[in-house]
């Protein structure tokens, strides 16, 4: 796990009825830091989509959507226009606050 993802762990889960993305009902938990990097008891956020193949929770998967911390303890999100690496979507414009449950 790296610093940046550490920072990460710090931050509180998502979480609500609904897709932190797009407001359908939340179906999944998304580990924020992937568990394969250490982020098994980390934060998660509620994703509309069966398994990480559909919906918001494939789109994460995908790297298309992404997420951040937002400097204020809380999280941002950007949905890039193509899958893309997290270290190239932290630099991409368009960066939306997460709405609070």
């Amino acid at each position: 796990m790296n610093r940046y993802q550490e920072a990460m762990m710090a931050l509180p889960s998502i979480e609500a009825p609904w897709c932190a993305f797009c407001g359908r009902p939340a179906s999944e938990r998304h580990h924020i830091v992937p568990r394969s990097q250490g982020g098994a008891d980390g934060p998660t956020v509620a994703v509309c989509g069966f398994g990480n193949a559909g919906g918001c929770h494939g789109l994460l998967h995908a790297h298309v959507l992404h997420l951040r911390p937002d400097g204020r303890g809380w999280w941002e999100w950007l949905r890039a226009d193509a899958p893309c690496k997290h270290e190239a979507a932290l630099a991409l414009p368009g960066w939306m606050p997460v709405m609070r449950p």
